[in-house]
């Protein structure tokens, strides 16, 4: 599934500054794009609106190059976008393999079908055999792995991971971004990371810098270009500052 973000505003409820503003992101299907930019950039919030989660109050949401209505948003949300969180909420007293198949059985799923299903992404995880441990056992790359695996057995057309491994050290994030970028090939991808070596697993880079200022997407592998400047730890011009309701 393609996606297209145009020309998107938005201002949360009792605040004058808004979070986003003029942006516009494109990504092909299959492709995956690491957001990065400082905190309080609307990272979060951009996810939020590619998910269908919150509404712009300005721009356009595309999927497949259609936009996307309230009604097909509440559908769509049902099985083709998932999330992965910074938190996994696994049931801690029940196996991994149940936890992986309830989003399954919620959709009418065979218990035997939906467990086939689970072990086969288990290991594209990166976790064959872990299907009877319990959650309370996992540390936590391990969870947070089950989390993906949990997202993709209903094999969405739009995964959305807002900070993965924000709270892992960084051998365990490197795991677990391993395990997330290569289980999405076929899957568009969106993650929010503070950490360039979680970015660099990416296709794409998308900048968001200072407020109000428009992204930049470039890849992590582009030499000399502003966004890779800023993954290499350098300084970065970020282009002419854009404001809502102004002209670039």
């Amino acid at each position: 599934m393609s996606l297209e973000l145009g020309q998107i505003a938005f201002t949360y409820p009792n605040t004058s500054k808004p979070v986003l503003c003029n942006i516009s992101l494109r990504v092909a299907t299959g492709e995956s794009v690491a957001i990065m930019g400082p905190s309080g950039r609307g990272k979060t919030t951009l996810l939020a609106v590619a998910g269908l989660l919150l509404s712009p109050d300005e721009g356009t949401v595309k999927l497949d190059g259609t936009e996307v209505t309230t009604r097909e948003a509440s559908q769509l949300l049902g099985g083709q976008i998932t999330w992965v969180l910074q938190s996994v909420n696994l049931l801690p007293h029940r196996t991994v393999i149940d936890n992986i198949v309830l989003p399954l059985l919620s959709r009418g799923w065979r218990r035997k079908a939906a467990e086939a299903r689970g072990t086969a992404v288990l290991q594209r995880v990166g976790l064959p055999g872990y299907e009877n441990k319990r959650a309370s056992e996992l540390s936590g790359g391990e969870a947070q792995r089950v989390g993906v695996a949990r997202a993709l057995t209903t094999g969405p057309w739009l995964l959305l991971a807002d900070e993965p491994t924000a709270n892992l050290d960084r051998e365990t994030a490197q795991v677990v971004a391993h395990a997330l970028f290569s289980a999405t090939r076929d899957t568009t991808l969106l993650v929010t990371t503070h950490d360039p070596e979680v970015a660099r697993y990416a296709d794409w880079v998308f900048w968001l810098g200072e407020q109000n200022q428009p992204g930049q997407k470039a890849s992590p592998r582009e030499k000399n270009h502003p966004v890779r400047g800023k993954l290499l730890g350098g300084e970065a011009q970020l282009g002419a500052q854009t404001r809502c309701g102004e002209d670039p």
